[in-house]
């Protein structure tokens, strides 16, 4: 089958106009407010351990399920607007990253410096948004890697202010992404 150029033509354009329309329902109801939220709980969860130490550190599994649970009550109530199927091969991705991170703390023992254990639990959280860019949409592998490598600058050569860097460049990265995603996202 030999496509002219005109109908070539013609089928990116429909596919350019189903991208977009695609993005602008996605854009009005549902990324911008999961980013938000992962924005704010990174940034509550930094501030707890700058502020309240140990003790702050462990609120951050509270605050991480807190999150997870408006995280599926954000989708729940935006999914009328977004309806498509659930990527089964996509969730076992992300089961299989977690499942197979979770392990490594248990076998080689959770590091002693918090720092480097928010770290590592937040590293792979980026990976996941790294591997979800790669299957969905480019700019979330972008925030992957650039929160990644803002948290390994702040491990490395900040660890005196590391929450505050945390706080600032990683929850902050998060929420402009929002707004980046909400109001010029096309």
């Amino acid at each position: 089958m030999n496509l002219s150029a005109e109908e070539a033509a013609h089928a990116l354009a429909a596919v350019e106009t189903s991208r977009r329309a695609m993005r602008d329902v996605v854009r009005s109801h549902r990324g911008h407010l999961q980013l938000w939220l992962w924005g704010v709980i990174w940034i509550a969860m930094a501030m707890s351990a700058q502020f309240r130490g140990l003790a702050g550190v462990r609120l951050m599994p509270w605050l991480s399920l807190g999150g997870m649970v408006l995280s599926f009550i954000i989708g729940l109530s935006q999914s009328s607007h977004v309806r498509g199927p659930i990527d089964r091969r996509f969730l076992a991705v992300l089961v299989a990253i977690v499942g197979f991170a979770g392990v490594w703390p248990l076998v080689l023992g959770w590091p002693a410096d918090p720092h480097a254990m928010f770290a590592y639990t937040a590293l792979v959280a980026m990976f996941c948004y790294v591997v979800a860019g790669i299957w969905f949409d480019v700019y979330l592998l972008w925030v992957g890697l650039i929160i990644s490598a803002l948290i390994l600058v702040g491990l490395f050569f900040f660890p005196a202010i590391f929450w505050w860097w945390i706080a600032v460049f990683a929850g902050g990265s998060l929420i402009a992404t929002g707004f980046y995603v909400r109001y010029a996202w096309r």
